[in-house]
């Protein structure tokens, strides 16, 4: 019988540093935004930013976010009297 020998398991070099503060975190998440917006363009994020306004702004989203924000009980009574009004 042969016995093989176990290799030892390399520890990746970033688990044996601590852990990144609170601020090293807010650091490097700003450093990827500006990259990203670097690499994008203002052009498109200023194209995306409109869309996603006027998504937000139609009648129909603001309709949904007031039945949202509405009692549901409230909400359902109405439904309610509205199907049985368009029998």
């Amino acid at each position: 019988m042969f016995w093989k020998k176990k290799k030892k398991k390399e520890v990746p070099q970033e688990a044996t540093q601590q852990p990144m503060t609170r601020e090293q975190i807010i650091a490097q998440a700003k450093a990827n935004a500006a990259a990203a917006r670097s690499e994008i363009g203002d052009e498109t994020l200023d194209k995306i930013k409109e869309a996603m306004m006027k998504k937000e702004n139609n009648p129909f989203e603001q309709a949904k976010r007031k039945v949202k924000a509405m009692d549901k009980q409230k909400v359902a009574d109405s439904v309610s009297d509205w199907m049985r009004e368009k029998d």
